[in-house]
């Protein structure tokens, strides 16, 4: 379980009975809208978290894991679109902040893992494809499935199914290939090192974002099809124009406050590489639900304990 002082764990069970429109042109679909035309009302259930405000739960003013006492936790910004374009941003945010977690849980002793975008694509089909998914249901195969690999097992190739063979997917997601030019597949049952999560839910709103970031980076619904989006250099995005639906999933990596100004912003982690905005990230004022990110859910997983011991024993920290 999350050790965060201000964690409340109530375990609710949010019933999605009712649908609402899809987001047209996205990488990035709410749960309900991925499951909504295979699951029944009493089926769709998402294990939600809220944390329970008081006076003595008081937040920081401010919580960056890109520097937590000059030390940096978040791995790099990724780019979906190479080597082949695909809506995967569902992916590279799942991936991306289970892969923070990762080294948060590893306290930076350990080089970046970077956990494979591709096997989700090939092997968690129910979470999303090229055409869009949901991190939460990508947390929610992970879970259920026994885990995922890392890029150097399977890297990213942009496409829905990398490989085929007349076995089954978890056991293609770790290639290896001798000097000869030999390649095999590893099954998940030899792998020494497959990543896996303990618990997963989701949380929305400012507070329990900034509750649940405290034990790690989220992975963000979000609208990213707004002119000053695409187009951004740098600097806090304020314009609070309301848009419709859903288009992308973001990794909010902490929040802070600008000193010239006093604004509180999102600290975000894109997928348009490093080229992209501020190297790869942006800032977004807090609490007008810009793109509606605070509105929507932001997914979190926590990585597996046993998983942990398992790197640490391997890597002789």
């Amino acid at each position: 379980m999350m050790s965060s002082p201000h964690f409340v764990l109530l375990a609710l069970l949010l019933a999605l009975s009712s649908v609402s429109p899809a987001s047209a042109h996205g990488c990035g679909l709410t749960y309900k809208d991925l499951h909504a035309a295979k699951l029944s009302s009493d089926q769709n259930q998402v294990p939600q978290t809220i944390y329970a405000a008081s006076p003595s739960s008081s937040l920081p003013t401010a919580w960056d894991w890109r520097n937590m006492n000059a030390t940096n936790f978040i791995t790099p910004p990724s780019y979906q679109m190479l080597p082949s374009q695909c809506g995967s941003c569902w992916a590279f945010a799942s991936t991306g902040a289970l892969a923070d977690r990762f080294k948060i849980a590893l306290n930076n002793q350990h080089p970046d893992i970077v956990l494979s975008v591709q096997s989700l694509l090939d092997c968690g089909s129910d979470a999303g494809s090229c055409n869009g998914g949901n991190a939460l249901a990508a947390y929610e195969y992970i879970h259920e499935d026994g885990g995922i690999t890392d890029s150097t097992c399977l890297p990213y190739k942009g496409v829905d199914n990398s490989n085929w063979a007349e076995v089954d997917c978890v056991d293609r997601m770790c290639q290896s290939c001798d000097r000869f030019g030999t390649c095999s597949y590893t099954p998940q049952t030899d792998l020494q090192t497959l990543y896996k999560i303990s618990e997963y839910g989701w949380v929305k709103g400012v507070y329990d974002m900034k509750a649940e970031i405290m034990n790690g980076p989220i992975a963000c619904l979000m609208y990213a099809h707004s002119e000053d989006f695409e187009s951004y250099t740098g600097g806090i995005i304020t314009n609070d124009t309301k848009y419709d639906g859903i288009t992308h999933v973001v990794v909010v990596t902490g929040w802070g406050v600008d000193s010239q100004t006093g604004m509180e912003y999102w600290r975000v982690k894109n997928s348009f590489g490093s080229e992209w905005g501020e190297m790869g990230f942006y800032r977004v004022e807090i609490g007008k639900d810009i793109y509606n990110m605070e509105s929507n859910e932001c997914a979190f997983a926590v990585p597996s304990e046993e998983i942990i011991e398992s790197i640490k024993k391997r890597s002789r920290l």
